[in-house]
């Protein structure tokens, strides 16, 4: 008899924080999603999942006086278009609490590179950029925002 009430209080107590403990496991799978400044602070990118498994960016401000056309596009048709609300990472997959195998569009350039996102100690992310492997290219640390203080740009 026992033994079958502490079975019981044990099958009760996990039951009660599987809920808790589902929405943990989810943070740690999710740490990207939000929105976040770029390092040079002209524009938030809001990170979301997408394609129900991948990571995908969009441009959710821009500075005051920013870039705000896609001018640099490499296809003409596209140069006039506005870089408000423009994807410009996608197809990342999660590796842990990092992002994997993932496109960003470097605007100012006007192109598209490989790319990583890590999750920094400090609750940065880390987005590098990169041709063929990551040994060649460039790393940029982006800062966790509020959308309040970063209204939607138009």
């Amino acid at each position: 008899m026992r033994y079958l009430l502490i079975m019981t209080f044990f099958t009760l107590s996990a039951l009660s924080f599987a809920p808790i403990q589902a929405q943990a496991q989810n943070g740690a799978e999710n740490p990207a999603i939000g929105y976040w400044l770029v390092e040079n602070k002209r524009a938030v990118i809001h990170l979301e999942k997408c394609e129900k498994t991948k990571l995908c960016g969009t441009i959710h401000w821009i500075i005051k006086d920013g870039m705000t056309k896609d001018e640099k596009n490499p296809n003409p048709v596209h140069r006039n278009r506005p870089l408000c609300g423009k994807k410009i990472l996608w197809d990342f997959e999660a590796d842990g609490e990092n992002w994997k195998d993932g496109k960003i569009y470097k605007a100012d350039e006007g192109d598209t590179y490989d790319a990583k996102i890590t999750k920094n100690n400090d609750g940065t992310l880390t987005v590098r950029g990169f041709v063929g492997i990551s040994l060649f290219g460039k790393s940029q640390k982006w800062t966790r925002v509020s959308p309040d203080a970063y209204p939607k740009c138009k």
